[in-house]
């Protein structure tokens, strides 16, 4: 179905623990990201997005330095998660120019294929839904 979520699992591994603080700090309002949290210089996040978005997420663990600046990224795509039945991402009242990580995708070489993020103006579903 086009509009299920997929979730992914992040287990990164940053060169130092400040760089994992770093990168947990940039991202953590990504409107995909559910969480993220850092043990020494690893660090883990959940991600839901749509189902035509797991490219960007494989892409992550192919390209880790130049995507999340990690040294090394392992994605796994889960089968069922159990939580509540909606999951709502966390978006501005108004679209951004810059995404919550501070990128823009306006300019990222990646935007053609991508949907862009959904917390900005460059997202192409102007509705601001998860799918």
């Amino acid at each position: 179905m086009e509009g299920e979520l997929v979730c992914a699992l992040l287990l990164g591994e940053a060169e130092t623990r400040e760089k994992a603080e770093q990168i947990a700090k940039r991202y953590k309002n990504c409107p995909y990201i559910s969480f993220m949290a850092i043990r020494e210089s690893q660090l883990f996040a959940a991600f839901f997005l749509p189902r035509r978005q797991r490219w960007w997420i494989e892409y992550v663990e192919k390209k880790p330095k130049e995507t999340f600046r990690l040294e090394r990224a392992k994605i796994t795509i889960v089968d069922y998660v159990y939580c509540p039945e909606q999951l709502k991402m966390r978006l501005p009242d108004e679209p951004l120019e810059v995404s919550p990580c501070g990128t823009n995708c306006g300019t990222c070489p990646a935007y053609q294929k991508c949907l862009g993020c959904p917390a900005t103006l460059f997202y192409k579903h102007r509705k601001h839904d998860a799918s």
